[in-house]
């Protein structure tokens, strides 16, 4: 059994810049024997902060399949392998033909595409939850760090630092490595206590006409170079705290420090209660390599 496979920088147009992905299409012919222990497998081959898996159409649905693992584990959402997948699908439009709609284990995820910019915008399945657990701030012995989920699966700390130089050089995760999936500071019974908590730093550098400028990184246990599921539980903590009304427009850009900037936008509707009605995530992608992998 061989399976093709397409990686793309995302949140870039510059290839070797972004975050990296693969994107590995499934025939219909082979979904019901590739395994979950397989996909894991192939995860782990690629070492990327994640890959997807692409099914093949088999109807005439707006909507296609697709699953996103870790070199650890399956998960809900994440946001660059969302970005990266809807851009391909929209670039085979012979092979996807009328698909406006990702479907994963989070939800359905509507798409649309700009072919003069190359940019995708995704409507994250957001199910925004801040959890009454902080963990202690690495550098202000007074102050902690919130723990918050973008969907259920997906929790982050999201630590504000005062300035550039101590973003540069923070070294390593607000909960350590082998406890990410350990769900310790997450709400016990809320339904929100599963799955991932990733540290997510950041600093705010302020606004310009309507978009507020963040530099960030994300540090789990290796440094991913642009993370959108965390950048939209940043923006939607923001927004939600500072209560915002009406469209809260973002750019992030992080990576910088691994030479692989990413410009990642994100967009959150606020409700006039104070509840987050529509959360984007934007950005661009470029392709990278073309093959095949074996399956066992």
């Amino acid at each position: 059994m061989h399976l093709p496979f397409t990686t793309l920088d995302i949140f870039t147009t510059t290839p070797y810049f972004g975050n990296p992905l693969a994107v590995i299409r499934v025939p219909s012919s082979l979904r019901e024997q590739l395994t979950e222990e397989q996909k894991q497998k192939i995860a782990r081959e690629f070492n990327l902060s994640e890959v997807t898996f692409l099914h093949e159409c088999t109807n005439s649905s707006d909507a296609v399949d697709f699953d996103i693992f870790t070199s650890k584990s399956r998960i809900t959402f994440a946001g660059h392998p969302t970005i990266g997948t809807a851009i391909y699908v929209a670039q085979h439009p012979d092979a996807y033909p009328g698909i406006t709609e990702l479907r994963t284990l989070a939800g359905s995820i509507p798409f649309k595409y700009d072919a003069a910019s190359g940019k995708s915008t995704v409507s994250v399945p957001h199910d925004v939850h801040i959890h009454s657990a902080r963990v202690p701030h690495p550098t202000q012995s007074t102050a902690s760090v919130p723990i918050v989920s973008i969907v259920k699966g997906m929790a982050f700390g999201l630590c504000e630092l005062p300035d550039l130089e101590t973003l540069g050089s923070r070294s390593g995760p607000l909960i350590a490595a082998e406890d990410r999936y350990k769900a310790q500071f997450l709400d016990a019974g809320s339904g929100w206590d599963v799955g991932y908590t990733g540290s997510f730093y950041f600093v705010d550098l302020g606004s310009k006409g309507n978009v507020r400028s963040l530099r960030t990184r994300s540090i789990p246990a290796f440094e991913d170079p642009g993370t959108g599921s965390a950048s939209a539980a940043l923006c939607c903590y923001i927004a939600i705290t500072e209560k915002k009304r009406g469209r809260v427009n973002f750019h992030l850009v992080q990576g910088m420090e691994m030479g692989r900037r990413c410009d990642i936008f994100v967009d959150v509707d606020m409700e006039k209660d104070g509840t987050v009605q529509g959360v984007e995530l934007s950005g661009v992608a470029v392709g990278v390599m073309e093959g095949s992998l074996a399956i066992e």
